[in-house]
């Protein structure tokens, strides 16, 4: 996969589960979605890294 795809898909999924979250909670979803897409960022990358890693090895 590539590494765009996979820090979309981490972003968008930590997103839409903020959002869930959010309006289960009764709260206003805005922070929660970009708390969540900069989480979700961050996993990516975190992913991208871990592949490289190892197939340096």
């Amino acid at each position: 996969m590539k590494e765009k795809t996979i820090i979309s898909t981490a972003t968008l999924a930590t997103s839409l589960l903020m959002y869930f979250y959010a309006k289960t909670v009764q709260k206003d979803a805005v922070p929660y979605v970009m708390i969540g897409g900069f989480m979700g960022a961050i996993i990516g990358e975190s992913i991208i890294e871990f592949i490289n890693k190892n197939k340096k090895q």
